[in-house]
């Protein structure tokens, strides 16, 4: 598998679910604003901001360290390169949900 069909196989579904995720988001909002309620009413917008930012740091992260040891055990051929990407990617993804979620829950 050459390194455009994996970027490609990384990118586009990724970027199908922010837009989905985005117009989802836009869809709902409208609704509220339909019904002659304030979306934006009640939140705490530093509050979530933080949480949000927090959570996307930390994913970003460590999507990035996930990176760097699947390239390691590609370059040492340890694993084969679109296996070790793949799942370093997705241990390190779901390992920056759990670090979230416990400090969340503090």
């Amino acid at each position: 598998m050459g390194s455009t069909t994996l970027l490609l196989i990384l990118i586009v579904p990724s970027c199908l679910l922010v837009l989905y995720y985005i117009r989802t988001k836009n869809a709902e909002r409208i609704k509220l604003i339909e019904k002659g309620i304030n979306p934006d009413e009640g939140f705490g917008d530093s509050n979530h901001s933080r949480r949000n930012n927090l959570k996307n740091g930390i994913f970003f992260i460590s999507m990035a360290i996930g990176l760097l040891i699947g390239n390691f055990l590609a370059k040492n051929n340890i694993l084969e390169g679109s296996i070790s990407y793949i799942s370093m990617l997705l241990l390190f993804g779901g390992l920056s949900f759990f670090v979230n979620y416990m400090i969340a829950k503090n």
